[in-house]
């Protein structure tokens, strides 16, 4: 039986506690992840941090608006782009959510151009999770997929003998069966 040691991951991406909201924002991003285990200035994991948490501090700011995005500086639109099918892409993407890499669209320039705000004054401590759900890497996948469904969470810090050796998400389970090392 496939055990959680088998699909988590060991290059777990961390943030510390007394980062900024808009710092974990960029790493969100950067990484193109939606949550990291939270670490204090002695590297114990004292939480997760994740776009919920982001989502939740912005329902509370002012309106962001995405329209403040940039075009990439290479991005050139010349001639032979097809404005009708480049304005459909436009209309169907405002925001450049689904848009390749390296399409005209600079979404890490969103967050430069905002204004100082909640994001810059508080810290990933202020709006993470301050638990961290945990499994043990030789748990088996089902019993990973109950503890995930039964939590309502997207992730769990896989920790052995008290410390931080992976991360599991539901994402890595889906992987494991598209790649048919997991039958279910």
């Amino acid at each position: 039986m496939p055990s959680v040691r088998d699909i988590m991951r060991t290059d777990v991406v961390t943030i510390r506690a007394d980062d900024s909201a808009r710092s974990l924002a960029r790493l969100l991003a950067d990484s193109e992840i939606s949550g990291v285990p939270v670490l204090d200035g002695n590297g114990a994991v004292v939480g997760v941090a994740s776009t919920t948490d982001l989502v939740r501090l912005a329902a509370g700011e002012a309106e962001i608006s995405l329209a403040s995005a940039t075009l990439r500086p290479e991005f050139d639109r010349s001639s032979d782009i097809d404005e009708e099918e480049f304005d459909d892409v436009l209309e169907a993407d405002p925001y450049g959510f689904f848009l390749p890499e390296d399409s005209a669209f600079a979404a890490g320039a969103i967050f430069e151009q905002l204004p100082e705000s909640t994001f810059d004054r508080m810290t990933v401590e202020d709006v993470m999770t301050p638990v961290s759900f945990s499994v043990r890497p030789d748990m088996t996948v089902p019993e990973l997929c109950a503890y995930l469904v039964r939590g309502r969470i997207h992730r769990a810090l896989v920790v052995e003998s008290g410390a931080l050796v992976g991360i599991v998400t539901s994402q890595d389970v889906l992987r494991a069966v598209a790649e048919g090392s997991l039958v279910v």
